[in-house]
């Protein structure tokens, strides 16, 4: 089980801060102190919860258990509840006008069709290409925590993320274009 200790408290709080940071400028209604102190309990929860046989870092497993807590927080809070009809009938009206829903079915199979093929380019990265972009994407990770949890250096990092970016990049032009990938 891994030992919170002090000297590792400014870690775990810069931890907590940025993911409820992160977190708030996408749900701006939550309240950054729920945030916070639900990351503290998840924090907690991952540090009672945590065991090295799996061949995870607690890094990793307590980052994942952070923002898990805020967002069963979210999940919970009267704030994140909306009545069924009107509020989503406004939410949907919000979205239209800010460009952020399709108008007409030819634009979603358009959004369709690129998403298929992202998917697909993604396949073809090589694992260490794939596992750098979805920590940046998908875990929203800087590139020294990334160099971190794949226990490189972080100009390694930064060349693997412009790597696998110029590689996607190639890959989806191609297959937008219907011809092999060079």
């Amino acid at each position: 089980m891994a030992e919170i200790c002090a000297a590792d408290m400014p870690t775990y709080g810069n931890w907590i801060k940025r993911t409820a940071l992160l977190l708030k400028s996408r749900m701006p209604w939550a309240e950054l102190d729920d945030l916070l102190q639900w990351g503290a309990v998840g924090l907690l929860e991952a540090h009672g919860r945590f065991e090295d046989a799996y061949g995870v870092t607690f890094q990793t497993y307590a980052m994942r258990r952070i923002k898990g807590a805020m967002l069963d927080g979210l999940r919970r809070s009267k704030s994140f509840r909306f009545t069924q009809g009107t509020d989503e009938t406004m939410i949907d009206l919000h979205a239209e006008e800010n460009g952020m829903l399709p108008e007409d079915p030819l634009s979603l199979m358009l959004q369709s069709e690129r998403q298929g093929v992202l998917v697909e380019a993604l396949r073809e990265l090589e694992p260490e290409e794939y596992q750098m972009l979805a920590l940046h994407f998908f875990e929203e990770l800087n590139n020294r925590e990334i160099a971190l949890v794949l226990d490189v250096s972080d100009s390694y990092a930064s060349k693997l993320r412009a790597r696998a970016l110029a590689r996607l990049s190639t890959l989806v032009r191609a297959k937008l274009e219907g011809v092999p990938a060079t």
